[in-house]
């Protein structure tokens, strides 16, 4: 079966020698002649890159945002700048409302969109359902998170919501899982991209094989938000991949030093680390 799924990261956390890194996540994505970019980072650090790489963003196709949050979002204008019809798709929930506890105070501290870069952009938004998988270009597809109760996970992580004068704790209803399939072929394998996985890598999995019965997974690729989590939390991660017949991993990002080296422990062979300038086929 022939693939036709190449991956490059334009800006991840890890310093790259000749490329710009920050806390954050940008990847280019080409299937056959169609064109994806994921996410933005945080500034225009991801423009730069792909300038550096000879990546030129102005023939990207379309863009997806993974979630509402600053290192994922803040560069979208420079995107905008550099490309005027790709349309951006992001998750109907996905509004300038997310906030933290965490981060070394208890004090809530903002860590959502900018402040007014939904609205400066609103023409080139294509919110997506948050109840039903919606395909947005051949073999290119988004899945919410319809799994009950996330909002648990999100008051553990300290993340909520502003609505009005209410806090809610984030259910995370504002992310979407980009999943590609990896070739023009009945049941072809899935590439799953989950830029921070707040859900959880099982859950993510789960509600692909949800939407997508009798798939076998070639890659996941993103960040596990495992940075603060305990060694059994990121043991039952790695199980989750060998479960879920998952048969390579690329992360890095909110996965955490501490647990990417644990991960590469339990999975010898299975799991690379992402890095700005890195590029893949899957």
């Amino acid at each position: 079966m022939e693939k036709h799924l190449t991956v490059t990261v334009l800006t991840e956390n890890s310093p790259t020698d000749g490329l710009l890194n920050e806390h954050g996540l940008s990847l280019l994505i080409q299937r056959d002649e169609t064109r994806v970019l994921l996410d933005f980072g945080q500034s225009d650090a991801f423009a730069q890159n792909a300038e550096k790489l000879g990546l030129d963003l102005r023939l990207v196709d379309l863009a997806v945002l993974s979630h509402a949050h600053y290192d994922h979002a803040d560069g979208m204008d420079a995107f905008f700048l550099a490309n005027s019809h790709a349309p951006l798709h992001l998750g109907a929930a996905c509004a300038e409302n997310c906030w933290s506890t965490k981060g070394g105070t208890a004090d809530a501290h903002y860590i959502g969109i900018k402040p007014g870069l939904l609205a400066t952009f609103a023409s080139r938004l294509v919110p997506v359902p948050a109840d039903r998988t919606t395909t947005i270009a051949p073999g290119i597809h988004l899945v919410p998170h319809t799994t009950p109760g996330l909002a648990t996970l999100g008051r553990q992580a300290g993340m909520f919501l502003l609505q009005g004068d209410a806090w809610l704790p984030d259910s995370f209803a504002h992310e979407v899982t980009l999943v590609i399939e990896t070739a023009d072929a009945p049941l072809a394998p899935l590439a799953i991209f989950s830029s921070c996985s707040h859900a959880g890598l099982p859950t993510t999995v789960d509600e692909v094989k949800v939407a997508f019965p009798n798939r076998s997974i070639a890659a996941y690729v993103g960040g596990l938000h495992l940075a603060h989590s305990t060694d059994d939390e990121v043991r039952a991660v790695a199980h989750a991949v060998k479960g879920g017949g998952i048969a390579h991993l690329y992360t890095g990002h909110c996965t955490g030093d501490r647990a990417l080296k644990l991960l590469a422990a339990e999975l010898p062979g299975n799991i690379r680390a992402l890095h700005p300038g890195l590029a893949f086929n899957v």
